[in-house]
């Protein structure tokens, strides 16, 4: 079958139906990362971290139909897909002195692959933090210039247990994605009256 025919396995309108039950799921209420963004058009590149076959574009494409993303694909559907080095060999090529190429890395070796072709910056994502400054310490044994950041299933109770000698960077997604709401309260007074703040009893 023509990979590109995988797309007229099922019908759009359940295709869309799908994909947009998947964003409700996965972000149920209003996204503050996106007013960080801004509206302003921008690109993004997908880069493959490890060594597979391209499968699922017919769903991909739906999702970012759903949130108005144009996407443009480099490899059809069924490509095999080459591993990080590739990927920060190229990047490095197209960017310039003043850029630094990020890797996103779920295991020690794939940070010391990545480190080895010539990434700026490491990221260390959704690792315990038993298991993170082991791995930030091998890493940086190797690659002392190698900036190290930790990311995924930090909050601000469990920061400390995230901050090494080895770690330079922590981000915290909880900022954005998981930052409470405001309670306020408007009142109305009659003109030539003072509002008079009064403080709420529990």
């Amino acid at each position: 079958m023509n990979p590109e025919g995988l797309a007229l396995l099922l019908p759009p309108t359940t295709l869309a139906a799908l994909a947009a039950s998947w964003l409700r799921e996965d972000c149920p209420h209003l996204n503050y990362t996106a007013l960080v963004t801004g509206a302003a058009p921008s690109q993004a590149a997908l880069w493959a971290k490890s060594p597979g076959v391209l499968a699922g574009r017919p769903f991909f494409d739906a999702i970012f139909a759903q949130v108005n993303c144009q996407v443009s694909w480099f490899l059809p559907e069924g490509s095999k897909l080459v591993p990080v080095a590739k990927a920060v060999r190229g990047a490095k090529q197209a960017a310039n002195f003043a850029l630094k190429v990020e890797v996103e890395c779920s295991s020690l070796q794939e940070a010391l692959e990545a480190a080895e072709e010539g990434a700026d910056l490491i990221l260390l994502d959704n690792f315990r933090p038993e298991e993170l400054h082991p791995t930030a310490d091998v890493l940086k044994a190797r690659f002392p210039s190698v900036e190290v950041e930790a990311s995924g299933g930090i909050t601000l109770g469990n920061l400390p247990q995230f901050c090494g000698p080895h770690i330079d960077v922590i981000s915290l997604g909880m900022l954005t994605q998981a930052a409470p709401a405001l309670d306020f309260s408007l009142k109305l007074f009659a003109e030539g009256t003072t509002p008079v703040p009064h403080a709420r009893r529990s």
